[in-house]
């Protein structure tokens, strides 16, 4: 049968059950092909199907409002929120798709964390981030850099229900390092050691906690952990990974260095980030 003599209706909905990556791939067939991958009827069905509810939840966006975003093709919509998370809520988490698999990406913001003595001033400092002394942009209005503990504990949670189901999740605690003098020297003290990531569902026992380092330059012999230069120039390291199931419940994720005692400072937190794997 020869599938170009289908009306281009019948063509959209067969491409709206492959992927986004195979709709872009069926577009350069033929003319006919091109119109109908790139058909609202094809690109609403990879969009997450709640999408329409977090675009109403937005406060903001890097670069458009939730009216505007309501105005774009459906296709420009989906590859528009690949590339520019919008806000959320109260501001403190961000929204975003995976451009491949069109899977929901979210971040939590310093805000949205538990960090242990983080409203003591002697501690943390709370900086409105056109104001950070480090060359990252945030997403978020704020974000926590460290002063001076000598007991670090990050926590965050989110439900699963949020997310896309059947999905295997990594969670990534995203970071950058303070910078300092005309040299920019790096400023930091007591992060050499490792840190103890974990991640586990509420209820259940202590995940397995695994070593991870802050430093960049670490030796990747060191067992356990390292991390990476993001695009957006900050840091991250992999805290875990969890699968989405039918049954919801919450994910605790944790980074903790409570064994040595050491003072630590110069650590600037932007947040945590769950994406699919």
């Amino acid at each position: 049968m020869d599938v170009t003599a289908l009306p281009e209706e019948c063509i959209a909905t067969i491409i709206s059950f492959t992927s986004p990556r195979d709709a872009c791939r069926d577009a350069l067939v033929s003319r006919m092909f091109g119109s109908a991958a790139g058909s609202d009827l094809v690109w609403n069905r990879f969009l997450p199907s709640d999408y329409q509810q977090i675009i109403s939840e937005s406060v903001s966006s890097v670069s458009s409002s939730s009216s505007s975003l309501n105005n774009l093709s459906k296709k420009d919509l989906y590859f528009h929120l690949c590339d520019n998370p919008i806000l959320i809520g109260n501001g403190n988490r961000s929204f975003a798709i995976d451009k491949l698999s069109g899977k929901k990406c979210y971040m939590l913001g310093a805000r949205e964390l538990s960090i242990i003595w983080g409203d003591t001033p002697q501690y943390w400092d709370w900086t409105p981030s056109a104001e950070m002394p480090v060359s990252p942009q945030s997403r978020f209005s704020e974000v926590a850099q460290l002063l001076d503990v000598c007991w670090l504990d990050i926590q965050g949670r989110i439900e699963t229900n949020i997310l896309s189901p059947n999905t295997r999740y990594g969670a990534y605690f995203v970071y950058t390092l303070m910078e300092v003098g005309e040299e920019e020297e790096y400023y930091y003290t007591g992060l050499d050691h490792p840190v103890k990531v974990s991640i586990r569902f509420e209820n259940e026992n202590e995940g397995n906690a695994t070593n991870a380092y802050l430093i960049p330059d670490t030796p990747e012999e060191y067992d356990g952990r390292h991390p990476h230069m993001r695009d957006d120039m900050w840091m991250e390291i992999e805290i875990g990974e969890f699968f989405t199931d039918q049954v919801h419940g919450m994910v605790e994720m944790c980074l903790m260095e409570i064994e040595n005692g050491n003072w630590k400072s110069g650590l600037v937190v932007h947040g945590i980030e769950l994406r699919p794997k």
